[in-house]
């Protein structure tokens, strides 16, 4: 029987492939120069050399569209490859909320076994996946390290995922569950007050939509953390061109997933869509993460402007080097570690979003 006909040999190869993954970009300098070969510039940016090593040899082929189902398993196993290690003394828990049309979806909530149980800041976390992959396990060491470094809880949110559940079924289900959460703090053992909300790719997006839609509520954000975020699905700025393919996330990958979340294409414009689009004054202070290498790249910049040109404290980090993926690579690659440090410094900043310091 074929590997990539048996999902759970194909799980137990990727795996495989992972610690392979981790021993290659552990070599030292020179090796991983001869093996990448010439060093990649484009618009004044190098690409990292070990992520280049990487997709060189391990990399997909150029325009490679999955089915969902390969998409979603490839998500919940690569996005451990290069990610920080599991934590012991961060523990979980489940709840279970009911959501539109009389469904539920899962909150998985994060935690410090040593902290106090009650009255914690908290972060709201959207994992990314362009609204199609991606979940609680492709992103559970991510959100692990979140409430460790960022010295809060994290409470991280199943949505509901398309094509099954199309937009605008994902940004409902983010939006009922910060609610359910800010009305519910007691049960989660958060002070309503000290709420954020982040995420990741389409995650930034629904973290982005849900500090609009809630800016006027009796408990809105404090902060919304927003990295390498899926802002405009109406308009592809240069950086898709320049990044169209072979740095993870590729040009025709992203209009994949726009066709797979939006069934009605004049909702591209619609701000609880694409928040490029939405009423920006009055919402929280935004800290914005940036991949060099990422066609969402000039988006994610002009979302920054567009806060700023609102009056919302907004701080903006480009991180040249980088590709899309790059919030799961904080386990091995410096500058990854770098940006993880940048978040986790805005988070344990919930107190008083005036203190945000970056070096």
């Amino acid at each position: 029987m074929k590997v990539m006909n048996n999902p759970k040999l194909k799980k137990l190869a990727l795996k495989a492939q992972g610690a392979l993954v981790r021993r290659v970009v552990r070599l030292p300098k020179p090796i991983k120069r001869k093996i990448a070969g010439k060093p990649i510039t484009i618009d004044g940016q190098t690409f990292d050399l070990s992520l280049q090593v990487m997709l060189k040899l391990f990399g997909p082929p150029p325009n490679h569209l999955p089915s969902v189902a390969e998409n979603r398993a490839d998500n919940d196993v690569q996005g451990t490859w290069l990610a920080q290690p599991d934590i012991d003394d961060i523990i979980t828990d489940e709840f279970t909320i009911d959501v539109s049309d009389g469904d539920s979806i899962r909150l998985r909530r994060y935690r410090d076994r040593h902290a106090n149980k009650n009255n914690q800041p908290a972060l709201v976390f959207y994992h990314g996946g362009g609204y199609v992959g991606g979940s609680l396990e492709s992103h559970h060491l991510v959100c692990q390290h979140l409430a460790a470094d960022g010295k809060c809880m994290v409470i991280a949110v199943d949505y509901r995922r398309a094509p099954e559940y199309p937009f605008p079924t994902p940004v409902n289900d983010g939006l009922s569950a910060y609610r359910y959460i800010a009305s519910n703090a007691d049960k989660f053992g958060v002070d309503p007050t000290r709420l954020a909300v982040g995420g990741d790719s389409a995650g930034g997006n629904l973290a982005a939509v849900v500090a609009q839609q809630t800016k006027e509520d009796a408990y809105p954000p404090k902060l919304q953390l927003l990295w390498v975020p899926w802002v405009d699905m109406n308009h592809e700025r240069a950086s898709y061109e320049l990044f169209a393919t072979g740095f993870f996330l590729e040009r025709s990958k992203m209009r994949w997933y726009t066709d797979h979340y939006l069934d009605d294409k004049t909702d591209k414009t619609n701000p609880m869509a694409s928040p490029i689009f939405g009423d920006v004054q009055g919402v929280a202070p935004a800290v914005i993460l940036v991949a060099g290498f990422d066609p969402l790249r000039d988006e994610g910049i002009a979302y920054a402007d567009k806060l700023k040109e609102a009056g919302v404290e907004t701080e903006l980090k480009v991180y040249e080097t980088m590709p899309h993926l790059f919030p799961l690579f904080a386990g091995e690659i410096e500058v990854a570690k770098v940006a993880f440090k940048d978040a986790t410094r805005a988070l344990r900043g919930l107190d008083d979003v005036k203190k945000y310091q970056y070096s």
